[in-house]
């Protein structure tokens, strides 16, 4: 069942006119813009690229956290799930993954040119991606219980952003310090392993919440 759900959501997405694609454009601009704003020097930029990077990945999907059950929510195709006898866990299950493949993967692609902007050497860029694939999870996972929570409110989105914010400071901390000590410890060490804890902590908490919060709201 959720194969197809996620196989439905990544359709839909494709049928959008490119809706889904508004966090790749912020992702974009937001790196164009901070290298202006250094002016680009890349002796300025280079030691700050990570963080450039990563906070670009983070609003970008923010941007998108009020998408993940606001069009189903609309048009009553959630309803129509619980009435069903779908499990609400498995759907939001197939949401945070399919918001991952359609709203995280494209940015996390996208790193090796935006680390063209700053000039980052390969090792960290690479760190870079290494990082942010192994904290995606946690990012589509607390997005989907925020949404979840704030489904049906039609100014939700700044809410989404304060309730995520103090989930997603730990995982841009170790994130950025995985990136740092990778030079000298490689994939070994101890930050990508806490990348690892943090997203198992989402994936066992905040998908079983995110299903606790959609059902409160379809009673």
């Amino acid at each position: 069942m959720s194969v197809s759900l996620i196989k439905r959501d990544i359709i839909l997405a494709l049928r959008s006119g490119g809706a889904w694609l508004y966090g790749l454009f912020f992702f974009g601009v937001f790196i164009a813009l901070s290298a202006i704003a250094l002016g680009g020097s890349h002796e300025l930029m280079r030691p700050i690229a990570p963080a450039l990077i990563w906070l670009a990945l983070i609003f970008s999907a923010m941007l998108s956290f009020p998408s993940i059950f606001s069009s189903d929510f609309d048009d009553g195709t959630l309803v129509q799930f619980k009435l069903s006898g779908m499990s609400l866990l498995s759907l939001c299950i197939a949401k945070a993954i399919s918001f991952t493949m359609l709203s995280i993967l494209p940015l996390i692609i996208s790193v090796p040119i935006a680390a063209l902007f700053f000039d980052l050497p390969a090792h960290v860029t690479f760190a870079c991606m290494i990082s942010l694939c192994l904290a995606a999870p946690a990012i589509a996972i607390y997005g989907t219980l925020a949404a979840a929570i704030l489904a049906g409110r039609r100014s939700g989105g700044f809410l989404i952003v304060l309730m995520t914010t103090p989930f997603l400071v730990p995982l841009l901390i170790f994130g950025l310090e995985a990136v740092s000590d990778y030079k000298a410890e490689g994939l070994g060490a101890l930050e990508f392993r806490v990348l690892i804890g943090l997203s198992l902590i989402g994936a066992s908490v905040g998908l079983p919440a995110a299903a606790a919060a959609l059902k409160a709201q379809l009673e």
